[in-house]
């Protein structure tokens, strides 16, 4: 089961991928489906966060104080990202945060 991610989520890289860094930018490959991905400077520097455990809320706070962007376009922009690794099976969501309303 996958779980859902929230912004208190912690995430990390999977074990089943390997990346190269291309001056700036990275290329990772997802060693089970042997699918790459191009990563641009903004997504490169989110893989190098996500290397080890972390909050979503302190990749969102790395990005909003290294690059000019509005916090609203950082959130949905990581947010985005995030999902498309979990998608893709980059990633592992370590904590699911449950809703207080049960929803």
């Amino acid at each position: 089961m996958t779980l859902k991610i929230s912004d208190a989520s912690v995430v990390k890289r999977t074990t089943n991928q390997v990346c190269c860094d291309m001056g700036g930018e990275s290329i990772v490959l997802n060693l089970k489906s042997g699918i790459y991905y191009s990563l641009d400077e903004v997504g490169a520097r989110i893989w190098s966060l996500i290397e080890q455990p972390i909050p979503i809320t302190a990749i969102r706070d790395a990005i909003l104080s290294e690059y000019e962007v509005q916090a609203e376009v950082c959130e949905r922009d990581v947010r985005a990202f995030i999902e498309g690794m979990d998608a893709a099976g980059l990633i592992e969501v370590l904590i699911e945060v449950k809703n207080e309303m049960g929803a």
